[in-house]
């Protein structure tokens, strides 16, 4: 994977690119970045054009427009901005956590531009979110909390509650995590957008237009989920016009690394449907 940047009248996009092949988009959850998806890349990009994005408010990806919403209308038109930039014009998305959020509210606004949705442990449903990041939408508090999910501990906790097999969680990447949070390079503006991005964004509208989604879904969910309960799942199955579901037993929140074999035994053959 070979790191990039892409500039565009909303932001200055970091994301890596590999393989060759129909394009797939891969949006990363809050605090996970583009990095985690360092494992599933190389294993699409032997017939894909692998893209994987920090959207705004994550990784080193800096928002330029001082006008930004940082909400999920703003993300989606931000990464219908970073396609035309790098020259794709229509890709089929994979979206993890908050990333499925902000790739659904993609597909509602501008479904011509969506081939397929995969779809993992999404959000785009109006629901609270887990205290760790509700506190980052209090004043103060929030400020704080921020500066400490900078932390080894902090990263650490995080994905041992992402794993069910905890000797999958990819240790050797909590280093590279950290070192980019407290990368002295605009630091401070990139944990303010991290903030902004929390406090702004709401799901009401995204599972209000869940029906807008014209492209095919597949959903999976582990059913150990901690973030993300698996009961939501009926709350999108129920209003997406085209969807397959799979719940996928013994597996968290990152189910891509903590179940991969399941994951991409689904996740690869959607993908390829189209070609």
């Amino acid at each position: 994977m070979i790191d990039q940047y892409v500039d565009t009248a909303q932001a200055r996009f970091r994301y890596m690119r590999a393989g060759t092949g129909t394009p797939v988009l891969l949006v990363p959850g809050t605090g996970g970045w583009r990095l985690t998806f360092h494992a599933m890349a190389p294993v699409l990009a032997g017939r894909n054009t692998v893209l994987a994005l920090d959207p705004p408010g994550q990784g080193l990806t800096e928002v330029r427009d001082p006008a930004f919403g940082y909400d999920a209308d703003a993300i989606a038109g931000s990464i219908n901005a970073f396609l035309d930039a790098v020259g794709v014009d229509r890709t089929a998305i994979v979206g993890h956590s908050w990333g499925g959020g902000f790739a659904l509210r993609f597909a509602e606004l501008f479904p011509n531009r969506v081939t397929r949705l995969g779809l993992l442990a999404p959000g785009g449903i109006d629901v609270k979110d887990v205290c760790e990041f509700r506190l980052l939408r209090l004043p103060v508090l929030g400020e704080l909390v921020v500066r400490l999910t900078s932390t080894t501990t902090s990263v650490r906790h995080m994905l041992r509650k992402s794993f069910v097999h905890r000797e999958r969680i990819p240790t050797d990447l909590i280093g590279e995590v950290v070192r980019e949070m407290k990368s002295g390079h605009n630091r401070a503006t990139r944990l303010r957008d991290m903030l902004r991005v929390e406090r702004s964004v709401s799901w009401i509208d995204t599972e209000r237009d869940l029906h807008l989604v014209r492209a095919p879904v597949l959903l999976l969910w582990g059913r150990r989920d901690r973030y993300f309960p698996v009961r939501l799942v009926d709350r999108l199955t129920t209003r997406l016009p085209t969807v397959e579901q799979h719940l996928l037993p013994d597996c968290g929140h990152s189910l891509h690394d903590d179940c991969p074999e399941q994951t991409y035994t689904l996740l690869s053959p959607f993908l390829q449907l189209d070609r």
